[in-house]
């Protein structure tokens, strides 16, 4: 489990301090596809790489599996850095390197630790032992990704989404128990980004390993993460499961994030807008043509969506009534146990 406490980020720089992060206080648990969704500049690409320390906090803890990163020396941070992979939006692959020399690198880097897995060994030993255990491991990581015919290929022959896992299987080489990823779909297709998010997915399922996506797009979030945090100049504005807020939005950088910037803005003189929630109890029923029949209620649709996340049918549909109809649609729709908001 990742623990973040109190944790804060100041930049200092020539025109003054920045604070990137302020007071973030998080819990990932073990398992979970955990997504940290905002804006640009909202401090979620500094939030994840202060998690394995490339940015030192300014205050705070960062605790993980019970112990304070934070307060690790040089040596042990560098041993607790294993247990975490990284990717990156722009795949950082060695291009002098083959695919299985690129993933190969963090088990030539931590050759001492591998090479001790095997016991004690003659030095001409050792160097086979070496050898044949990164052989198998690259060719069991590239068959997780699907690669196992690119093994010689180099990264100038690589399509983005290739690239991409080929960064995720050099993630993975050391068997770490968490995978951060930072805007890791950001430079890719949809359809590429579909099947990049699918392998995160199944990697998650199948090797037990938490996963934690930093992204911009919510259909990233609704797509896989099991939880996610909003995060909105330097902290924390909501978190909980995907469906949660998915369905109930508290703050507004999350309702900016889930219901259009065009129907958000929309105004009526003479209307009012209502958010109805569906949470996957009342899905079926015919909400628009129930206030017309039973209440005489007119109804707008300025927007509607659904999604499916965890299994259960999610949504929720923005209506523009009349303001003298506001009372009657709100009896019928809390008779009915539909949910709803009145969006001012």
């Amino acid at each position: 489990m990742i623990q973040l406490e109190k944790l804060g980020k100041t930049y200092s720089s020539a025109s003054g301090d920045v604070r990137a992060l302020s007071d973030i206080d998080l819990i990932v648990p073990d398992g979970a596809i955990f997504g940290i969704i905002g804006l640009s500049g909202a401090g979620k690409s500094t939030l994840v790489r202060c998690i394995n320390l490339l940015e030192r906090p300014t205050s705070g803890r960062v605790v993980i599996d019970g112990e304070d990163v934070t307060a690790a020396s040089q040596k042990r941070l560098n041993t607790l850095r294993r247990n975490i992979g990284m990717i990156f939006q722009n795949f950082n692959l060695l291009e002098q390197r083959t695919v299985a020399r690129n993933v190969r690198f963090p088990l030539e880097l931590a050759r001492a630790d591998v090479v001790a897995e095997g016991g004690k060994l003659s030095p001409i030993k050792k160097r086979k032992f070496f050898k044949d255990y990164c052989e198998g491991r690259v060719d069991e990581l590239l068959r997780l990704v699907e690669l196992e015919d690119k093994k010689n290929a180099y990264p100038s022959e690589l399509s983005g989404g290739q690239k991409q896992r080929v960064a995720i299987a050099r993630a993975l080489a050391l068997k770490p128990k968490y995978l951060l990823c930072d805007e890791a779909t950001s430079a890719l297709d949809p359809n590429t980004t579909s099947s990049i998010l699918k392998l995160l997915k199944d990697i998650n399922k199948k090797l037990g390993v938490t996963v934690i996506i930093i992204t911009h797009e919510m259909k990233v979030v609704e797509s896989v993460c099991t939880d996610v945090a909003v995060i909105s100049d330097s902290k924390i504005a909501e978190h909980g499961t995907v469906a949660e807020v998915f369905s109930r939005p508290r703050s507004d950088i999350a309702k900016e994030l889930i219901i259009p910037d065009l129907i958000r803005a929309i105004e009526s003189e003479s209307g009012k807008k209502l958010r109805l929630i569906f949470d996957g109890t009342v899905s079926d029923t015919p909400v628009i043509s129930g206030l017309a029949l039973e209440s005489g209620v007119k109804a707008n649709i300025l927007y509607a969506d659904t999604k499916n996340i965890d299994g259960k049918p999610l949504g929720h549909m923005v209506l523009e009534v009349a303001e003298e109809d506001l009372e009657k649609a709100e009896n019928y729709l809390a008779a009915h146990n539909v949910l709803f908001e009145e969006e001012l």
